[in-house]
């Protein structure tokens, strides 16, 4: 039991693990809706409760713990791993949000962590690990959970992303893939254990690679789904508030 738990254990087309278009995929985007429902429906109670700041913290330590576990699993089993994915970098944004409550940050952290863990629930690649085995699990919380901080405070704290930090997380995003792109292909030289698709820029992801036999338009596709993504949900976020109107906070 603990082998299987907590080892390296995967289970490609066994219909334990999460494949495109079965019940697991089902069940992952209905943990996505609800990973939007109930920061939406609860986020007032909670912040008008006099435990919001413990609440805060406790999703602080929450979220530490969870990012924890994905790197221990990784080198308990011999595999090199660094906190570089999109949602390892959406994780270091909400840790910051937590903390300051600030619209600068959140800014950032609405596309990384909504669009993120949206995405990846949406279109999971959860590298075949069975629901017997605790990455499987591991992927829903943590993906949920950085979608719910952002919506938290987009409903508790009436935070809203402008037309300028829509093109601002575009443009970091398109700085930062290149970047990212060479460190994988430096990750890859240093053996077998190493092998890195962080962004999943440099290879075809397995669960997309029936649909794209060629890398350039791999890329050029999931550049221009992240652009309609974001541009999609900055309309859909303002909705009632108008192109032009800057939302001012005071940190608490």
């Amino acid at each position: 039991m603990w082998e299987n738990f907590f080892g390296y254990v995967t289970e490609h087309g066994t219909g334990r693990s999460v494949e495109l278009f079965t019940w697991h995929h089902y069940m992952l985007i209905g943990f996505g809706v609800l990973a939007v429902f109930l920061p939406l429906h609860f986020s007032r109670a909670i912040y008008q409760s006099k435990y919001e700041k413990r609440v805060r913290n406790g999703v602080f330590i929450w979220l530490i713990f969870l990012e924890l576990v994905y790197h221990a699993h990784n080198w308990y089993n011999g595999r090199f791993s660094l906190p570089l994915h999109i949602c390892s970098f959406a994780v270091l944004m909400n840790l910051a949000l937590l903390k300051t409550n600030s619209q600068r940050i959140f800014e950032y952290v609405f596309f990384f962590g909504v669009l993120g863990g949206s995405m990846a629930l949406l279109v999971p690649f959860s590298y075949g690990f069975p629901y017997y085995n605790v990455r499987y699990h591991h992927f829903i919380l943590i993906h949920m959970t950085i979608i719910m901080i952002p919506l938290y405070y987009y409903k508790a704290y009436n935070f809203r992303v402008t037309l300028r930090a829509t093109y601002k997380t575009f443009i970091m995003v398109l700085l930062v893939a290149p970047v990212i792109y060479n460190i994988n292909k430096a990750l890859s030289n240093l053996g077998e254990t190493t092998q890195a698709n962080y962004w999943f820029v440099t290879e075809i992801p397995d669960n997309v690679d029936m649909i794209f036999s060629n890398h350039l338009i791999y890329i050029g596709v999931l550049l221009s789904v992240i652009y309609v993504s974001q541009m999609f949900l900055y309309k859909i976020s303002n909705r009632n508030s108008g192109d032009s109107i800057e939302h001012e906070h005071q940190n608490t």
